[in-house]
């Protein structure tokens, strides 16, 4: 059985924390929650049915009729990347929440929420970079205690409930989601052939599950072990990268169900010089590289297969000269989008602004060489004369059209600007009045922002922003379609 190629060159530019955490065998299993600390409960917390399909079901749809409910809570919706049902919980209008009382069935009264509905405390630090997932209702997060399912149905409340994750027998050092399906990568030992451990979990459609089941295995990996990572990879698989060296990006996909004995094949790819893998679009790995200042993509076809082909390189020009400050971002269905920060000057570069393009606009489509737009622009006084701005922290992206972006403030480089990018037509999302950007300040230095993810038109930023002790990481919410 092949495995599917890791997308790897995101940990290596963007400068994150990263675990490398062996796998005690005997431990396969147990669940690291179990010293977690209880949160409370809110609404879809409790083992409910939304209507008479099994809590642990993902169903499936393909458009909101397929997605009933006889719960007075919930109100199901197709979301139609993920062809799975999605069951908000007490939304009664957009930017708004209430609890809802699970004995009958019914919600409180609605309360309004804005931009930035809220904000958690999760207890512990996030353990590595790439390490944050969100599908609705459930947000993902690994903690130093192991990884950790909150309940974030309602968006605007701060305490959401834990929900335990059974069958999982180690701590991830990397989560990516496909569709439904959250894909775990854990720790690599050995010579060549080495060991490596994998865990996958389905995501239930139900806001009311008690419990999330994963499924672990312990893979044999032709390689020896060395960095590998994990990309998304269309219709609930993935795709396992190696280094770039010595063997260019040995790659394997994933395709559930993984059971064991469970045996890695990898193919090496044939990239154009000097680029490294940064996204995927389908079942196509998504290289980037700079030549000559200029910002470089091509796409491997059929990576991880036994006959990758690699596509002609495009260059975007319209950047200009771009920096190694740049950073990825995938929708469920395949859209890409890309920042970079652009330069100015000559022969002294200075950095003028952090600049957005959507680069791919589904999983069959090309990379697109149309304009970009300036996020945030730094060609101000308060950056100094000469000022290089390593800017941006993770991103995420909540559908095909719409990106949301953290980057250091122009106004401030403490402190971190969250911003919302639409395309069709191409522009940052402004107030009612069609002038003031929608933008947010937060009083945290961007560079502890460690991940970025989205579920359900939310979006959520994860900082290992307080110290302590005890040092905690924060979950910062954002709503794009609310007022601030």
């Amino acid at each position: 059985m092949r495995a599917a190629p890791v997308a790897f060159g995101v940990l290596g530019l963007f400068v994150v924390a990263s675990c490398s955490l062996g796998l005690d065998e005997t431990k396969i299993g147990a669940g690291p929650n179990a010293t977690l600390p209880d949160r409370g409960t809110d609404s879809g917390t409790a083992d409910v049915a939304v209507d008479a399909a099994p809590a642990s079901v993902v169903q499936s749809c393909a458009v909101d009729a397929d997605c009933t409910s006889t719960n007075g809570c919930t109100k199901g919706k197709c979301d139609v990347a993920r062809k799975a049902c999605v069951y908000d919980v007490c939304r009664a209008a957009a930017c708004s929440a209430s609890t809802c009382n699970l004995e009958s069935a019914t919600c409180g009264a609605s309360t309004m929420y804005k931009y930035r509905p809220t904000q958690l405390s999760l207890g512990a630090q996030i353990a590595c970079g790439n390490c944050a997932a969100a599908v609705y209702p459930y947000l993902f997060v690994v903690l130093t205690t192991g990884l950790t399912a909150f309940n974030v149905a309602n968006p605007a409340n701060p305490t959401p409930a834990q929900v335990p994750i059974v069958g999982l027998g180690f701590v991830p050092t990397q989560l990516v989601v496909s569709g439904s399906r959250l894909f775990m990568l854990g720790g690599q030992s050995g010579p060549g052939p080495s060991r490596v451990t994998l865990a996958y979990l389905d995501v239930p459609s139900s806001p009311f599950a008690s419990k999330l089941n994963a499924t672990s295995v312990l893979a044999t990996d032709d390689r020896p072990a060395e960095g590998i990572s994990l990309f998304p990879r269309s219709a609930g698989t993935a795709i396992l990268v190696g280094p770039g060296a010595p063997s260019p990006y040995p790659s394997a996909v994933l395709v559930p169900p993984l059971v064991e004995p469970l045996s890695v094949t990898t193919t090496a790819l044939a990239p154009v010089p000097g680029t490294i893998p940064v996204a995927t679009s389908g079942t196509r790995l998504l290289m980037s590289g700079i030549t000559a200042g200029l910002a470089t993509f091509n796409f491997i076809t059929a990576a991880g297969s036994a006959a990758p082909q690699s596509q002609a390189a495009v260059t975007i020009a319209d950047a200009g000269q771009v920096s190694t400050a740049r950073r990825w971002a995938q929708s469920t269905d395949g859209a890409i989008f890309w920042a970079t920060n652009v330069h100015q000057g000559s022969p002294d570069m200075t950095t003028r602004a952090t600049r957005g393009y959507f680069l791919v606009p589904n999983d069959t489509g090309a990379v697109a060489t149309s304009p970009g737009v300036d996020i945030e622009v730094y060609d101000v006084p308060a950056q100094g004369v000469g000022a290089n701005v390593n800017s941006i922290a993770p991103i995420a992206m909540l559908d095909a059209s719409t990106a949301m972006i953290a980057t250091q403030a122009r106004e401030n480089a403490t402190q971190t600007a969250v911003q919302f990018v639409k395309n069709n037509p191409l522009g940052i999302v402004k107030e009612a009045d069609n002038v003031t950007l929608r933008r947010q300040v937060l009083p945290v230095n961007f560079g502890v922002f460690a991940a970025a993810t989205a579920s359900n038109g939310i979006g959520y930023l994860v900082a290992n922003d307080q110290p302590g002790p005890p040092a905690v990481a924060t979950v910062y919410v954002f709503d794009p379609a609310c007022t601030p």
